[in-house]
């Protein structure tokens, strides 16, 4: 039986979360209908909007969350291609005009649009739902990191260790670079240097700038800004490899790379509140610096997260901090904003069956 309910988690107000029930969107013969297994918080932008940032000081109550994975129970007629029972991650499910969504992914049952260029991928045959619910969010990140086309033996230095940054410096430690963290927190830290960060260094000491430089020869091969902050941003500036200078007397012979067509690269992987004034002739950048930024992440980052996890390059496990029930909600993004927890994935299997069976 298809159901015409879902229950969602509901924004009333900034800082305030509740578990509530609203009408499933007609579907369109492009659509399918899934009912959904996990949802993943994304941190930096829910936690942001449920402070009323982003546009959100003046839309609440809104259903939040913006990604997915579930299973196919209903499909369109010109739907082509799914099939009734697959497994698949997705982003933006449809918005019932009766109730207000800024994306509404964190819901027990989707309607999802498959005509469109962010359609619902496919998991592969025999996958394990929660091994692919980080996707979409790793997605993000790993669209910035591969298009700095890293390069084995590179240096890479990764600023704030939230879930973008960590799983930038996860695909950047993957990709055989060898890879430094900075972070206010050191739980944040501790957990880079499990997961194969060289080194990770104190963003509060005095020192953070000479101590990430000594990770390096004249400054980094790669520079990746996920902090989101204006102290992020001035030193991810210092830290891009510059022209090497030479002291009075001495003969320094420069790297082959530190020529044209093959600049330093800095990454901008977060959002800003504030603009940053900045002197780009304050960087003393040698030849040129590549400046990447990314935004949002493509059908085909999406499918090649998902080949990535299923290969093991990186593990879904290893960023889930905690399983939480929906209706523990409250609780959860508490714990975020807190910096007690790490990371968030709501189980709604179990809703999900109790709400089809309601029906």
């Amino acid at each position: 039986m298809i159901p015409t309910k879902a229950s969602a988690l509901l924004f009333t107000a900034p800082g305030k979360v509740s578990l509530t029930s609203h009408s499933l969107p007609e579907a369109g013969p492009a659509d399918i209908i899934t009912e959904t297994l996990y949802t993943c918080v994304s941190p930096g932008t829910e936690l942001r909007m449920l402070a009323g940032h982003y546009g959100a000081a003046d839309q609440f109550p809104y259903l939040p969350g913006y990604n997915s994975i579930g299973r196919v129970i209903a499909v369109g007629p010109q739907a082509r291609g799914y099939r009734v029972g697959d497994l698949v991650s997705a982003i933006n499910p449809r918005s019932n005009p009766d109730i207000k969504a800024l994306y509404g992914a964190h819901a027990s049952h989707q309607v999802l649009a498959t005509d469109i260029d962010q359609r619902p991928v496919l998991l592969p045959d025999g996958a394990n739902p929660i091994d692919y619910v980080v996707t979409e969010i790793a997605s993000i990140s790993y669209r910035g990191v591969t298009s700095a086309r890293p390069q084995r033996g590179e240096t890479a230095l990764v600023i704030g260790q939230g879930m973008i940054g960590a799983f930038s410096a996860a695909w950047l430690v993957a990709a055989g670079c060898r890879v430094g963290v900075i972070d206010l927190e050191e739980s944040r830290l501790a957990r880079a240097r499990r997961f194969g960060a060289a080194i990770a260094i104190t963003a509060a000491q005095p020192d953070t700038l000479d101590r990430a430089l000594l990770f390096t020869r004249y400054g980094a091969d790669i520079v990746v800004e996920a902090s989101g902050s204006t102290p992020g941003v001035k030193l991810a500036h210092q830290l891009v490899r510059q022209k090497p200078k030479m002291p009075a007397g001495q003969y320094v012979r420069e790297p082959v790379h530190f020529f044209a067509h093959d600049w330093p690269r800095l990454i901008w992987q977060a959002n800003y509140l504030e603009d940053v004034p900045l002197n780009p002739h304050g960087c003393q950048i040698s030849e040129g610096i590549t400046t990447i930024a990314s935004g949002d992440r493509g059908i085909e980052d999406r499918h090649r997260v998902i080949e990535e996890l299923r290969r093991g390059s990186i593990r879904a496990s290893d960023f889930i901090d905690r399983v939480a029930a929906p209706a523990d909600a409250a609780a959860a993004y508490a714990g975020l904003q807190s910096r007690q927890l790490f990371s968030v994935v709501f189980d709604w299997s179990q809703v999900a069956t109790i709400q089809s069976k309601a029906e």
